[in-house]
């Protein structure tokens, strides 16, 4: 196996460490010659959470931002083609090194971060928040991947926690919705899937976290905080195509990454987009700025002991040769 083919392989490698919906990783990869193809996984979608295929989209650009990562790490310059075939087509990106490239300090901190990551849903157990400086360099991280992140406010706060508490409502009622919460919970899949091992009790919050537990029973102790001085962001893209969606995942990714090697908590909050009237109250929020995909919450955690890593596929299930 030469260089670039093995390099190529720990890229998909690394991709399945990539957060997704419900830790569904919906994506599948094809090495041809000497590039990557990504393609969407339709086993994976879920179909009363995900109707549209959205959080499909932005989970694959989790996954395409986790192996460019890693290759730029090698020392690979790659040209990455969105949406070749048009934006209802496969495969959703095509990921080719084109010649050696110099590997900075950012790309190595970036890779080593990949393995570090995790979904931390306890409450935040700080007492401050997170410095300006630290939120300008998520911000650098969203922009470099074409998208913008807003930073809910003060003010704006106790709006954002109406329209996750009215999303929360309107998926709890509908029986499908709890099929699929189930499926991927209590009956997940091996290789995928929320853990027991991570689930976090229900505690009073200023925005409250998707219950994945339902019936009380959680694996991981929620610490002491209360989120007062969590942070909220907002992913945004200048539209709504599925460009936007594959771009708004790798803005995640870099976003996510970035805050990691800064020994930051991140969780990711899709069940206020999931709906679309409050993801309508998100539209609000921006006034237009940017549209928004998806909101990240952070902050210093305090917590002694990271939360346990999230399952993944194995590498035949997820790479055809």
């Amino acid at each position: 196996m030469n260089e670039t083919r093995k390099a190529l392989r720990d890229a998909v490698s690394a991709s399945l460490f990539a957060p997704s919906i419900l830790n569904t990783q919906p994506w599948h990869w094809r090495l041809r010659d000497a590039c990557l193809e990504l393609s969407r996984d339709p086993d994976r979608r879920l179909a009363a959470i995900d109707p549209t295929g959205r959080m499909v989209m932005v989970s694959c650009g989790t996954a395409l931002h986790h192996a460019r990562v890693i290759l730029q790490a090698r020392g690979y310059a790659v040209e990455v083609r969105r949406l070749p075939a048009g934006s209802a087509a496969e495969p959703l990106a095509v990921v080719e090194p084109t010649g050696p490239a110099p590997v900075a300090p950012p790309d190595v901190e970036m890779a080593a971060a990949i393995r570090h990551r995790r979904s931390d849903r306890r409450p935040i157990a700080a007492t401050s928040r997170v410095d300006d400086g630290t939120i300008a360099a998520l911000d650098d991280a969203a922009a470099r991947e074409g998208c913008a992140l807003f930073r809910i406010g003060d003010t704006e706060r106790p709006y954002l926690g109406a329209a996750v508490a009215e999303a929360q409502r309107t998926e709890g009622s509908d029986p499908a919705y709890r099929r699929d919460l189930a499926a991927w919970t209590v009956r997940r899949p091996p290789g995928g899937g929320v853990s027991f091992e991570s689930l976090v009790a229900a505690v009073a919050r200023p925005v409250a976290v998707r219950d994945f537990a339902g019936d009380g029973e959680t694996g991981l102790f929620a610490g002491f905080g209360d989120d007062r001085f969590a942070d909220y962001l907002i992913v945004g893209t200048p539209a709504d195509t599925g460009l936007d969606q594959l771009r708004a995942g790798e803005a995640t990714s870099a976003v996510w990454l970035t805050a990691t090697a800064r020994d930051l908590a991140m969780s990711v909050m899709s069940d206020v987009v999931e709906v679309p009237a409050t993801r309508a109250s998100l539209d609000g929020l921006l006034a237009g700025r940017a549209r928004p995909q998806l909101v990240l919450r952070t902050g210093i955690q305090g917590q002694p002991v990271p939360p346990p890593p999230a399952s993944h596929r194995e590498l035949r299930d997820v790479l055809d040769e």
